[in-house]
Parts: C-alpha cells; sequence; structure tokens
C-alpha cells in the first residue's frame, strides 16, 4: 500500500484496455440514465451524436480500469471531491478505452495530521486518442503509521 509518504509528485498511471461493448452500454443506459440516444440505436440516429454512452458509465470504466491497475494502490481514505468534469468526446459501442491517471499535487492535511491530501487527474481515453472524460479529483490518503517506541 502506497502512504503519502510514497507518492510522488507527477507520477503517472497507464491502465490495461477495455473494450466498450453495445449492449453492455445499452444496458448500462437503460438501468442509470434512460435517454434515447444512449439505449436505442434506431432513435440515435435522429441525434447528431448518434448511439452514445452516458457519461456515468464512462467514469465507471475510467474508475474500474484505475482502481484494477497493476499499480500498488494508495492507501486512500475517502474522496473529497471532483472538479474540472470534461467530456470532450462521447463514448461510442466498439471503443477500446485505457484509463491514464497523473499525481497533480499533495499536502499534509491541516486538520487531520495523520492524513495528506492528493489531488490526481484522471483521463479515459479512446483508441484514436481522444480524450473521453477527463476529470480532477482530491482524496483524503493515510499518511505512513508511526512506530510505537516502548
Amino acid at each position: 500500500m502506497l502512504y503519502y509518504e510514497d507518492i510522488d509528485l507527477g507520477a503517472r498511471y497507464t491502465s490495461r484496455e477495455y473494450y466498450v461493448d453495445k449492449d453492455e452500454l445499452i444496458d448500462f443506459a437503460k438501468q442509470w440514465d434512460p435517454q434515447p440516444f444512449h439505449i436505442d440505436e434506431e432513435a440515435a440516429r435522429g441525434y447528431p451524436t448518434g448511439l452514445i454512452g452516458t457519461s456515468v458509465h464512462s467514469y465507471a470504466i475510467l474508475t474500474k480500469l484505475l482502481t484494477e491497475s497493476d499499480q500498488e494502490p494508495p492507501a486512500m481514505v475517502a474522496g473529497l471531491g471532483i472538479e474540472d468534469w470534461r467530456m470532450p468526446y462521447p463514448l461510442r459501442p466498439g471503443d477500446t478505452v485505457h484509463a491514464v491517471g497523473s499525481v497533480e499535487s499533495k499536502r499534509e492535511s491541516k486538520s487531520k495530521p495523520e492524513f495528506g491530501i492528493l489531488v490526481s487527474r484522471s483521463e479515459l481515453i479512446n483508441q484514436d486518442g481522444k480524450v473521453v472524460l477527463t476529470h480532477c479529483s482530491s482524496g483524503l490518503i493515510m499518511k505512513r503509521p508511526q512506530s510505537v517506541v516502548a
């Protein structure tokens, strides 16, 4: 487990690839965002975007890929917020995406000295190098436990 002290500024992580199946895209949207351009291929033809995935689905994939990466997991306790959420390009059926995470900043917590605050940028990128989703998130991360001297 990576503690606050172990995290390097600028550290960058890249995930494995993930194929977005059309049925998965539609099923997810039917449950969480049932708009015509997310759930009905025929109806989506009447929209300029055609059939596209939901932003929530993009976020779920991004989170899964970063969480399952080969990197040692951070000692994260809680998410504190998400800012600068952008969706410059839609998630489409048949996309192969991967996630990239990078550490933007870190600081010690003023109110909880046993924790630090980590700010990272995450991106979901498709097979053409287009960014599907990007955001900055901050989280509370444990500091390395102090040894007890007897």
